[in-house]
């Protein structure tokens, strides 16, 4: 597939609401281009290409988010043009267009956050869309989608495209020394909600403020739309269930682990049946906890070395560990399996000619004539550079959504999401005060925190 996924065309129906009118190609593959059936985790998508308030405006810009569908792994990255347009202008009118104007959008759904890229070519599509006065010619969008997939690729993450219509110096002039308070919220991944009207000066300011993050933009939101939503209280019941049974699990396996581990050290604790595995591993002498870079898989006390995952989802992107051996980069594979880990590191790791006084290494990229070196990162999945950039804030439950629809409300709520950045211009985002941490007015450039203590920091 190429960076474009789709062009989508949503307009507002008189009795139906926002509605998908077109789509290319279709959003559900079998179905036709002019189908309105959504696939279930782009069910919000109407309302996020066409913004509450829009009428209030001739023309608008709208980035957003959308998660991942099944068997995908990355957030989807929307830019939505609108427009409206009187009705006795058009050249073909349909029969349900009833009231005085039209109000449509063209969307695009990309791979990579291009947002200001996007935009400018959007721009002039949707203006010679409406100029056509004749909504059913579709080809000039058909047309949009070839020449977007043929021009963009991964590369143009590398440029400073990335960045075009973001003005910090805009945003240094109007929030002055508040960006560092917004800095700070988003560092210590709180509840941070922005409010201003139109939506493009509220989602043009909030990508700024992500823009001071080095590599934010460009590979750090990989993560920032998934969430597992909570359906059913059996369900939780269900977790709270297979959670209890991971925490009996990992005490019989300190309590196994610590009978037959013999390697004692000055000031080493005995270990009890009621430690967890976070307890031993802090009890653990510390020339044996630098040495250990293996992790306990199974009861059986199999071993295995410690790899860098492709992909981490939030749900798998836990890890207590970030350091390596200096045998690990070495050796490619580790044969064989041991039953006691502890006790056959301490007899096998000097055989491979590691001496006792080898210090951790941390596994980073290395520097290549120039060019930014990516790998995934251990604990995050995310793709990083030497410096460990882009911080691993928009992961596990902590979203990053530049607009948010009314009818996304109840993620505010949500005990799945742990925080969220996001961008609202309905006011009852604004009135419920206890959902987030810190409302940031834009129109006055007021940074509202609610806790006292947070206020402090």
């Amino acid at each position: 597939r190429g960076v474009v996924l789709h062009i989508v065309v949503v307009g507002f129906h008189h009795k139906k609401g926002c509605q998908v009118e077109f789509s290319y190609p279709p959003l559900k593959p079998g179905e036709g281009h002019n189908s309105q059936s959504l696939p279930e985790e782009w069910k919000y998508l109407p309302f996020l290409a066409l913004p509450d308030g829009a009428h209030n405006y001739q023309e608008d810009t709208v980035f957003f988010h959308l998660p991942p569908r099944s068997g995908d792994q990355t957030t989807v990255y929307g830019v939505s043009c609108y427009r409206q347009i009187e009705a006795k202008a058009l050249k073909v009118r349909q029969a349900d267009i009833t009231r005085e104007t039209v109000q449509k959008s063209v969307c695009v759904l990309s791979q990579l956050p291009l947002y200001g890229l996007l935009q400018a070519k959007l721009q002039l599509i949707t203006h010679a869309y409406f100029e056509e006065k004749d909504f059913s010619k579709i080809s000039i969008l058909k047309e949009l989608y070839d020449h977007m997939n043929n021009s963009l690729s991964s590369t143009s993450l590398e440029r400073s495209q990335v960045y075009l219509g973001l003005s910090p110096r805009d945003l240094v002039l109007h929030f002055r020394h508040k960006v560092l308070t917004l800095f700070k919220l988003i560092l210590l991944e709180k509840k941070v909600l922005f409010y201003i009207s139109p939506v493009n000066r509220l989602v043009g300011a909030l990508m700024t403020v992500l823009s001071l993050f080095p590599g934010m933009i460009e590979h750090g939101l990989t993560d920032c739309s998934q969430y597992r939503p909570r359906k059913s209280i059996s369900e939780d019941a269900g977790l709270q269930e297979h959670t209890s049974q991971l925490n009996e699990y990992a005490s019989v396996s300190a309590a196994d682990t610590s009978n037959t581990n013999s390697v004692t050290g000055k000031g080493d604790r005995k270990m009890t049946g009621n430690h967890s595995l976070e307890g031993q591993k802090a009890n653990m002498p510390v020339s044996q906890s630098e040495k250990t870079c293996n992790v306990v898989r199974s009861s059986n006390d199999t071993v295995q070395r410690l790899k860098v995952p492709s992909h981490a989802s939030p749900a798998s992107s836990e890890s207590d560990w970030e350091t390596l051996d200096p045998s690990v980069l070495e050796e490619s594979n580790l044969k064989g399996e041991y039953e006691n880990a502890a006790s056959e590191q301490a007899e096998n790791l000097p055989s491979k000619g590691m001496s006792s006084e080898s210090l951790p290494i941390t596994v980073q990229p290395q520097a290549n004539a120039g060019h930014t070196v990516l790998i995934p990162g251990l604990v995050s999945g995310l793709e990083e550079d030497q410096y460990g950039m882009p911080l691993a804030i928009f992961t596990k439950g902590y979203l990053c959504l530049p607009y948010m629809a009314l009818q996304q409300h109840h993620l505010l709520s949500d005990i799945t999401v742990r925080g969220f950045v996001a961008g609202a211009t309905n006011i009852l985002f604004r009135q419920q005060k206890h959902l987030s941490d810190a409302i940031v007015e834009m129109e006055d450039a007021h940074v509202q925190i609610h806790d006292p203590e947070l206020r402090k920091i």
